[in-house]
């Protein structure tokens, strides 16, 4: 009776994995009700070692261990897919750690035939640090860039928003009919991509605020450098996302990524009449690195 399938795609992430393990091991949900499947995704450290260890350790949880050769976390993710048996697919980062209410929040959805007209489901998302501050420069304009999600309290659609990958969930009909993560979107975007094709096909997508993860976000992720790499990625990816979508499409996209970063030096103005010149200055390198990754043509 596996009725939900939990998959943790992982590269090189060894450090996080136990912790990670240690938050599904807690859940307050019966072993047989859910499956853990671990894919490395061609992973030079210890993974396949922890992982084995934590199956051989584990016997009575329904664990499944694979290897993912091609690189790409959307190979890794299609791969999980096509492992699970799980009426209910989830999706967790391997830095990613579940409430142990998680599986029962899914569980109830399914026994008690709740939702039914949705097709994927996403909830909170808590950006946790190694110095428990979040750093300065962030603020809610750009909380995208630490994957942060919350949209309250309450129970309600996603509309203009999505989930983040590292806490998102599928009926396996959806995938089964309308196929899996674009391989093409390597690194960013292939869950927005998803997302984006669901929304297409007219499927919606509901909020659940209990469905909670806390996502840990290395020192490095937080240095200028890297916020510079992945604002050009996000942009890459869209322009990768939408190669296949006609011109005015893209246009659109374009003309979206200009006003943003025009609103972006009007709520400056504001940051620093509140002497708040880090988030100033963030902001704007946000929105204009993601715009010019929006003109970059190569594969991420």
């Amino acid at each position: 009776m596996h009725l939900i399938s939990i998959v943790i795609c992982t590269y090189n992430r060894s450090f996080y994995l136990p912790k990670c393990f240690d938050h599904l091991l807690a859940q307050n949900a019966s072993p047989d009700s859910f499956e853990i499947i671990i894919i490395n995704n061609n992973s030079t450290d210890n993974t396949e070692e922890i992982s084995k260890k934590f199956i051989e350790n584990n016997p009575e949880y329904n664990i499944t261990y694979a290897v993912e050769k091609k690189s790409g976390l959307s190979n890794a993710r299609n791969k999980g897919i096509e492992i699970s048996s799980g009426e209910l697919i989830a999706f967790i980062d391997d830095d990613g750690f579940a409430r142990n209410n998680y599986v029962a929040e899914l569980l109830t959805i399914l026994n008690q035939h709740l939702h039914q007209d949705y097709i994927a489901f996403g909830g909170k998302v808590e950006p946790i640090y190694s110095s428990e501050k979040k750093p300065i420069w962030l603020s809610k304009y750009i909380e995208g860039v630490v994957s942060r999600v919350d949209l309250g309290d309450e129970i309600k659609p996603f509309d203009k928003k999505y989930p983040a990958g590292c806490n998102m969930v599928f009926r396996k009909e959806f995938f089964e009919n309308y196929g899996g993560f674009n391989v093409d979107l390597h690194t960013r975007g292939d869950d927005k991509f998803v997302f984006d094709n669901l929304k297409k096909n007219k499927l919606k997508i509901l909020y659940l605020p209990n469905l909670y993860v806390e996502h840990f976000i290395d020192d490095y992720r937080l240095e200028k450098t890297f916020i510079i790499k992945l604002s050009k990625i996000i942009g890459q990816s869209e322009q990768i996302r939408l190669k296949k979508y006609n011109t005015t499409i893209r246009i659109k996209k374009f003309l979206e990524y200009v006003f943003k970063l025009f609103a972006a030096f009007v709520i400056a103005l504001y940051f620093i009449f509140k002497l708040q010149y880090k988030k100033a200055q963030y902001l704007i390198l946000v929105r204009w690195n993601v715009l010019k990754g929006f003109f970059i043509k190569s594969k991420i």
